[in-house]
């Protein structure tokens, strides 16, 4: 497989590839707009948002054989399935934290390494993929460590959030990570933000306050609930940060595989270091039952749900999977009612209904464009 994010030839223009590339879990779907066999006009791009656009491609173009409406339709079922899957392991998660309060995140992201770290090697092997990290350049060994570190953070923050606030209203929460990706790209790849950039951000943010003001008479959960919120806000930001590290690692040639790997990696060598130094962090006693249950749907689900979502984006755009994406906060919800019995205010649904706009708005014009 073609680790390369895309081919140049002498005027800078990118050549589609037969063959394509794995992407991580963490991409966000948004901030990548062209449809199949589309390509926008270079001339008016500034040199970041060429960048952005030539990974896009190549990561999204199919077979020149493959009928596009057929395709079209397959990429659509496959995200619709990578949607039920994530739903599905964000609800059993906090379920186990429901039923069983001692549980915590670290459990949660344990299970992941035990997940990603064989799957990912043998799969690397497969694909005759080098992973010796000391053949990267001194600069790329620092943009996997640091890939690690944000996505260790990232996971921390999202599974002691969902730990402390409602799933629903959580996962909204969590998927404000696109918005984010505007603030992270023009820092760090230089890319231009807008004014409506920044006042969507700060709209979201203020659903999210309207969100925090639906809390418990009891101090304790009450202070639990708003650490819950900063630490989902963090969350969203971080993978924000994250799409930014991945984008320049693709363009620096690292094949796509490196990332989940050494991210299980880091996260197997921090379950180490926790169970040497803290291990009163994991419940071991507790991994019976129904907690067994939980944590297996989540083990399975990393690697399945992993699979469909890269396999979909061979088929469709980003911006046409987008909204299937987002439909996991509308399971969510009804899981809040229905299975957690969360009783929304007027307050949430108002916070609700800012933040999906906040989110949606980009799509339509991604769209449009």
């Amino acid at each position: 497989m073609n680790s390369s994010a895309a081919q140049h030839d002498q005027d800078g223009e990118a050549k589609p590839q037969k063959d394509y590339q794995l992407l991580e879990i963490e991409d966000p779907y948004t901030n990548l707009d062209p449809p199949v066999g589309v390509m926008r006009s270079r001339s008016k791009l500034s040199n970041a948002s060429k960048i952005s656009v030539s990974l896009f491609e190549v990561s999204c173009v199919s077979d020149k054989d493959t009928n596009e409406k057929s395709g079209y339709i397959k990429g659509i079922l496959l995200m619709a399935t990578t949607t039920l899957i994530w739903t599905i392991i964000h609800i059993s998660i906090k379920y186990m934290f429901s039923i069983s309060p001692n549980m915590s995140a670290f459990d949660s992201i344990s299970v992941v390494a035990y997940s990603l770290v064989p799957f990912y090697y043998i799969y690397a092997k497969i694909e005759k993929v080098n992973v010796n990290i000391f053949s990267f350049t001194p600069k790329m060994r620092l943009v996997i460590l640091l890939r690690v570190a944000v996505g260790l953070l990232n996971n921390i923050c999202l599974f002691f959030g969902l730990q402390y606030v409602s799933i629903g209203k959580g996962i909204l929460i969590w998927s404000m990570s696109p918005l984010f990706c505007t603030i992270t790209a023009a820092i760090f790849l230089k890319e231009k933000i807008t004014f409506q950039n920044i006042g969507l951000i700060l709209f979201s943010i203020f659903g999210v306050y309207l969100l925090t003001l639906n809390k418990s008479e009891d101090p304790e959960v009450a202070s639990n609930e708003i650490l819950g919120y900063c630490l989902l806000v963090t969350s969203a930001f971080l993978y924000g940060l994250l799409f930014v590290i991945l984008r320049t690692m693709s363009l620096n040639n690292v094949h796509t595989l490196i990332s989940p790997l050494y991210f299980g990696l880091g996260t197997l060598l921090q379950n180490i270091f926790i169970m040497i130094f803290m291990p009163g962090l994991l419940h071991f006693e507790e991994y019976k039952g129904t907690n067994l249950i939980c944590l297996g749907i989540l083990f399975i689900g990393v690697v399945a749900g992993q699979f469909t979502f890269m396999a979909s984006t061979k088929y469709t755009s980003a911006s046409g999977l987008a909204p299937i994406a987002y439909s996991e906060n509308i399971f969510t919800i009804l899981a809040d009612i229905v299975i957690f019995n969360y009783h929304f205010i007027f307050t949430d649904m108002i916070g609700i209904v800012i933040i999906a706009l906040c989110l949606v708005i980009p799509i339509v014009q991604k769209i449009k464009e």
